[in-house]
């Protein structure tokens, strides 16, 4: 073969000088995405934040009520359920999510699970990174006042880390007399109520508050009519098989209780489509003036 015609081969090192160029090109055309919290207006206008994770996991919370509506893992179904008839125009607590229960869970002196749902929440700080997060806080005004004249500051902080949704509450007595209160995050699963099965309550003990009966619980909870029973001695996880996935729900020691709800055909038009495993805190929390009490639910799916 004549010279002209001959194919030049490049050299040892020259081959070797092209890979390192071309592992480099490779490397800084991967874009790395870091979480954010970008505040928001939501349905009816009102304030929220979105958070994302860089792994694509979503948080959506709601100032009014300071509830979080929405958890959707990477490339998965929202594992938060909102109502049909929720309102989000203020009349109302927004139905569904993860709302609070507080100071006071189910019925009692003042209205029924409290105010801090039906209030709108003051945002402290939003924090973008690997572990995107908000922090909101709630504090006395003329209509908590009216109701529960206590000095108080409630902080909770949303935060997406590891895959989970994480919601850590801290509530702090600025009073110079203690006070006590009962809550819990009312917390709504989307979940297939014929298929669904609450998992690690078994041997617990439980007060059925519609048949105002005690009993202990012998295998998984399972829906086959109206629940709304508190369980005692409870484990840091629960499950919940919705019967599509299994969720997780972690809850920290100062949850003391858990509950499960559904209403059944009281809420003919989605009682199907969700249930409720929440962190409570049923008995009463004592709080000293000076004081704190912090509670965290991860919720993974």
């Amino acid at each position: 073969m004549s010279a002209s015609f001959a194919t030049v081969q490049p050299s040892v090192r020259a081959r070797a000088t092209l890979r390192s160029r071309a592992r480099r090109a490779d490397r800084s055309s991967i874009v790395v995405r870091a979480g954010s919290a970008a505040q928001q207006k939501g349905l009816g206008d009102l304030d929220t934040v979105k958070l994302t994770a860089a792994d694509g996991s979503t948080a959506d919370v709601y100032l009014f009520g300071g509830v979080v509506t929405s958890f959707k893992p990477k490339g998965g179904d929202d594992v938060l359920y909102v109502r049909p008839d929720a309102k989000f125009d203020k009349s109302k607590p927004i139905s569904g999510g993860l709302p609070h229960c507080w100071p006071q869970f189910g019925p009692g002196a003042i209205q029924v699970h409290g105010f801090a749902r039906n209030v709108d929440w003051t945002l402290v700080s939003t924090t973008d990174g690997d572990e995107p997060s908000m922090t909101m806080e709630l504090t006395p005004n003329d209509y908590t006042k009216a109701m529960w004249d206590k000095d108080f500051k409630v902080t909770e902080t949303v935060t997406l880390k590891g895959g989970a949704l994480e919601a850590k509450l801290v509530v702090e007595n600025k009073g110079k007399e203690a006070f006590d209160f009962t809550g819990s995050f009312h917390t709504y699963l989307s979940a297939d109520i014929n298929a669904a099965a609450v998992g690690g309550l078994n041997g617990c003990k439980t007060l059925d508050r519609l048949a105002e009966k005690e009993s202990t619980v012998s295998g998984d909870v399972k829906f086959q009519g109206p629940i709304d029973s508190v369980y005692y001695g409870v484990p840091e996880t629960l499950t919940l098989a919705t019967g599509k996935r299994t969720v997780s729900i972690k809850s920290s020691k100062t949850w003391t209780e858990a509950v499960v709800w559904t209403p059944w055909t009281d809420m003919e038009a989605c009682y199907k489509e969700f249930a409720c495993v929440e962190s409570a805190a049923v008995t009463p929390v004592v709080v000293a003036p000076g004081g704190s009490w912090t509670a965290t639910t991860t919720i993974s799916a």
